[in-house]
């Protein structure tokens, strides 16, 4: 008996230490979201974050690049709990380092590559989706990091094109490989058009029947509702993921930035 009860005491400590070490990664996962969008005449912009149980590694982020590009970055490192977070923390830490005044997204990639892969835990990687848009001409320009495609719903076609240009993720290799395959790719945008940029929590969003969402009815729900507010845009998605989920656990965070143009 005295066996078992001390059993029991180490149990619940171990449980005890497990909640603590999840609640310091949720505040630091927390502190590190922006406090606020950007408010920029012409563009509706609006972010959801819904964090996992276990707490992962999404991150999204916009930095100022100069007086009229703006840098927006969407990004899910592999790691959870704790390692996750502070993954997630110094991968940030190092793109708003090499963001200011590099209109080059591939090259702030590779840069900040450089430093990752060589911080980054053995088997521990980031994927990152990192866009640079002039505000005022409306052009932008992309590069993914291994990411989940950019989804673009065109007002003047009523379709989405799906852009996800070549780069392998943040911290596999410590740069000869990751330089030579990163690449960018630069599209004009319209008014009436949606940008969506997303994590796999979304896609990979997982019923009591352990079907998945899918990449697929993202791109159809957002080519039906493109033309609602953003705000109102990711409430629907939240929605509409929680619907299809039903009871199940929530796997992964869920992380979407949106943004429409006047």
């Amino acid at each position: 008996m005295t066996r078992s009860l001390k059993e029991a005491r180490e149990q619940e400590r171990e449980v005890e230490r497990l909640n603590s070490e999840l609640d310091l990664a949720k505040e630091i996962h927390a502190q590190l979201m922006p406090q606020k969008l950007p408010n920029i005449p012409g563009y509706d912009i609006f972010t959801g974050y819904y964090c996992a149980k276990e707490v992962g590694g999404d991150y999204y982020d916009f930095i100022p690049v100069d007086g009229e590009h703006l840098a927006m970055v969407i990004a899910d490192v592999s790691g959870k709990s704790i390692p996750g977070s502070i993954t997630m923390s110094w991968t940030r830490t190092i793109l708003r380092m090499m963001a200011p005044l590099n209109l080059s997204p591939a090259d702030v990639m590779s840069k900040t590559n450089y430093h990752v892969a060589r911080e980054i835990k053995r088997g521990m990687f980031v994927t990152c989706q990192y866009a640079v848009l002039n505000v005022r001409t409306r052009e932008m320009t992309l590069a993914s990091a291994g990411h989940n495609p950019m989804i673009i719903f065109r007002k003047q076609t009523g379709d989405c094109e799906l852009l996800r240009p070549n780069g392998i993720a943040l911290g596999f290799d410590k740069g000869p490989i990751f330089d030579r395959t990163i690449r960018e790719k630069k599209i004009k945008l319209y008014s009436g058009d949606r940008v969506v940029m997303y994590t796999d929590g979304i896609p990979e969003s997982m019923s009591p029947q352990r079907e998945e969402w899918g990449e697929e009815n993202l791109v159809r729900f957002s080519r039906q509702y493109a033309e609602l507010s953003s705000k109102e845009f990711v409430r629907l998605l939240v929605q509409t993921l929680e619907k299809h989920k039903g009871d199940a656990e929530q796997h992964d965070d869920i992380t979407v930035t949106t943004f429409r143009i006047a």
